[in-house]
């Protein structure tokens, strides 16, 4: 009997062991899916939305609310491009990260490297992809930014 319960309290701990570790980076991943999915509305809104004089400044402080450095600068080039050159794009409808491999704290933020799944809608219907990312963060005055999202192959 009493081996048993000890069997029992060892079986106990492993278990309570696994599943604290899927919940360690549960603050991180809430911060880059609410970033990512919040870029993912800002971007589908401007470019699905109608287009009026202003847009493209709102685009901007809506993105800088989100987004900051490179990430903001490349965001919104590339959004102008898409405008002036009309084609057809899967569209993203949200993410969530499905793994993250490294988080890595820094001065300034955090570096990550995490598998983001991605839910697109195409002409083929919806479908998922997960696909392997850096992300890069900073802090500032308590509130995080993207400042990075570079697809990996």
């Amino acid at each position: 009997m009493k081996n048993g319960f000890i069997y029992l309290l060892v079986a106990s701990l492993l278990f309570s062991y696994n599943s604290i570790g899927n919940y360690e980076n549960h603050k991180e991943i809430t911060s880059i899916e609410y970033l990512l999915n919040k870029r993912i509305e800002i971007m589908n809104d401007f470019l699905y939305g109608s287009k009026s004089v202003d847009d493209t400044k709102i685009l901007k402080e809506n993105l800088s609310v989100i987004e900051a450095d490179k990430l903001l600068d490349n965001d919104v080039d590339i959004l102008y491009k898409v405008i002036d050159n009309p084609t057809d794009y899967e569209l993203a409808l949200n993410v969530k990260v499905d793994k993250i491999n490294t988080l890595n704290e820094t001065e300034e933020g955090m570096d990550i490297n995490a598998n983001l799944s991605w839910r697109m809608s195409g002409y083929d219907g919806e479908f998922d992809l997960v696909k392997n990312y850096d992300i890069k963060c900073i802090e500032l005055e308590d509130k995080m930014y993207l400042t990075e999202l570079k697809y990996n192959n």
